[in-house]
């Protein structure tokens, strides 16, 4: 299957960096047609993806046939069991796909799932709630544009789209009681990172 550009995937190259200086085990949460995995499987031990869309899923199957170490899950990432200390994930991966959730509830899971340090790896969308977000994104459209004319225009996979609901500073405030010491940052394409490193001597 080929690859395609849009404002998820450009993130794409650095997750992929990040992930890689772990190895181990890998979960995509909201993994869609599988482009991500895809990208992360030649450096990851085992590579877990998990979406609610069928459809999406039997896409994934398709691009990733070849990839002995690729499992692919359709269903709730917030019903799925918490895996045993020794299959906890090294990298928790979830782009564009927190704000489908409930925020809190899903930044919990996300915790349990992390193997003690490990790292959780947050691409999002956060609504314009205040002043300055909608200074902001203004500011961004222009810069957006050239740069989508540049990579040849988006394309769009064909997922499931919800508008967020919470702004970013909603999101700082459970982020900081949920994963104490992550680190937000808004980024380009309408997008902010989160990081979050589990301590060493944390359990489930």
């Amino acid at each position: 299957m080929e690859t395609y550009w849009n404002h998820n995937t450009a993130f794409h190259e650095e997750l992929v960096a990040d992930a890689k200086t772990r190895g181990g085990r890998v979960l995509d949460i909201g993994c869609g047609d599988g482009l991500l995995l895809q990208h992360l499987a030649p450096f990851a031990q085992k590579v877990v993806g998990i979406d609610p869309d069928a459809k999406v899923i039997l896409r994934a199957h398709s691009r990733l046939a070849e990839a002995s170490n690729v499992s692919l899950v359709t269903g709730d990432f917030l019903a799925m069991p918490i895996p045993s200390q020794e299959e906890c994930y090294s990298t928790v991966i979830c782009v564009a796909t927190l704000h489908h959730m409930e925020l809190r509830s899903a930044l919990l899971k996300m915790r349990q799932v992390l193997a003690p340090g490990g790292r959780l790896l947050i691409v999002g969308l956060a609504a314009d709630k205040s002043i300055m977000d909608f200074i902001i994104s203004g500011l961004l459209v222009l810069p957006i544009r050239v740069m989508d004319r540049l990579h040849g225009g988006m394309r769009d996979p064909g997922v499931r789209i919800a508008e967020p609901k919470e702004s970013l500073f909603e999101i700082r405030q459970v982020a900081h009681e949920v994963l104490p010491g992550a680190t937000i940052r808004r980024r380009f394409y309408y997008r902010y990172v989160l990081l979050w490193n589990k301590p060493k001597g944390e359990v489930q």
